[in-house]
């Protein structure tokens, strides 16, 4: 989706996306970008075919009574799941939104205060029902830190963090928990006079923030990390792109527990200002799936796709989708992912990978015959289970503007 407003343009498209992820507190719902995406030989991916009869379902529904959005959702087991994002109800702003998931009802739980700020929080991430982080931002376009929340069974807790320089604007781009002292944040800060970035890592030490130094590029330029995934404290992969002037070139990093290894992502052709890895996921120890696009400004003119299997590289086919909105494993250890398909209609389509191709299906109905479009954001397997939930956002036919959607596939 097209987030444009009162955010800036670049043509670094990783940190683009993230700046415009964060312009939907000045927007609604956009429209489904007009151009189709090519894959990389030039031919169009041909539109999904979905079944009317999905197996998707709505778990949370879509009655509230002022607009909400869900941009993420995360899970430790059948009777704890967290999704978040923001409600905006009037004069009022924006406020956080987190609801919970305790194995029979979806609840509100209060965030920590924001000092009467308006805010919203963009990821979520727990590794235990008494350990849960949720990252955002403070929606003044004032030198303020990213928004950081932690969960300790009980209640959620502001976390400090140090402020962006003054005149700059602070995102947040992702967030994983691994356990105690083994959680990671990527963030970057923008500078609106000079438009320039400042992307870093993070890990929690217990106490505060400590940045982490990756090592340099194979082939050189500018780091800056993005998407983290893993399987435990000693398996934590982070993308990353190394910038040249306007080329990105993609990167796989890897944390053995006790020091990192990176490796350039192929790409399946070349184009004038690079590739960007927008989404990695891991399915196992040794399998990590990286997804991601031409470096583009606006609609990606190509999609990628490739796995890690811990001793080469395997390349599946070109996405269906314009490209991933969202990616994440179910509790079976498949790949999912949610886009719009080139050409298709308003709503998201998710998509499994199943070894030789990508299964597409739709969103339940009561979803979309009952919304104008929607999106989703944020995907999250359900561990113990063979289930997935998924997170995002739709249009509502009628006031409030934007609903809040919560769906799942292979849950009771």
């Amino acid at each position: 989706m097209a987030r444009t407003a009162g955010r800036p343009g670049t043509r670094r498209a990783r940190l683009r996306r993230a700046v415009a992820v964060c312009a939907v507190a000045l927007g609604t719902v956009g429209a489904q970008a007009s151009a189709a995406t090519a894959t990389a030989t030039g031919t169009a991916p041909p539109a999904p075919t979905a079944a009317t009869a999905t197996p998707w379902k709505l778990r949370l529904p879509m009655g509230e009574t002022v607009s909400t959005e869900f941009w993420d959702v995360a899970s430790t087991g059948a009777e704890d799941a967290w999704a978040v994002g923001r409600r905006t109800d009037g004069d009022e702003g924006a406020a956080p939104v987190i609801k919970h998931w305790n194995g029979t009802r979806w609840a509100d739980v209060a965030p920590a205060s924001t000092g009467g700020k308006a805010a919203q929080l963009e990821k979520v991430a727990a590794a235990a029902p008494d350990d849960a982080w949720a990252a955002g931002s403070v929606i003044d376009n004032t030198t303020t830190p990213v928004l950081l929340q932690h969960w300790d069974g009980k209640k959620w807790t502001k976390v400090d963090h140090a402020a962006p320089p003054e005149g700059w604007v602070a995102f947040v781009a992702d967030i994983a928990d691994f356990g105690a002292r083994s959680t990671w944040l990527t963030s970057f800060d923008w500078d609106p006079a000079g438009n320039a970035y400042d992307a870093r890592l993070e890990r929690w030490t217990g106490s505060g923030w400590q940045k982490v130094s990756l090592p340099a590029a194979p082939g050189g330029g500018q780091v800056q990390p993005w998407d983290i995934t893993g399987t435990g404290p000693d398996d934590v992969w982070v993308t990353a792109e190394a910038v040249t002037g306007e080329v990105s070139v993609p990167l796989l990093y890897h944390w053995d527990g006790g020091g990192w290894t990176v490796r350039e992502v192929p790409t399946p052709a070349g184009h004038p200002t690079g590739w960007v890895a927008n989404h990695a996921v891991a399915t196992g120890r040794d399998s990590v799936y990286v997804l991601g696009k031409t470096n583009d400004p606006q609609a990606p003119e190509a999609t990628m796709a490739v796995r890690w299997n811990g001793g080469r590289w395997q390349s599946l086919p070109a996405l269906p989708f314009d490209e991933a909105n969202a990616a994440g494993v179910d509790g079976a250890g498949r790949l999912w992912i949610g886009g719009w398909a080139p050409g298709g209609g308003p709503h998201s389509l998710m998509a499994r990978w199943t070894g030789t191709r990508w299964a597409t299906e739709e969103l339940p109905a009561d979803v979309t015959g009952h919304s104008e479009m929607s999106t989703v954001f944020g995907i999250a397997g359900v561990p113990g289970t063979k289930g997935v939930l998924a997170a995002g956002t739709a249009g509502c036919a009628s006031d409030p503007v934007q609903c809040g959607i919560v769906v799942s596939r292979d849950l009771r």
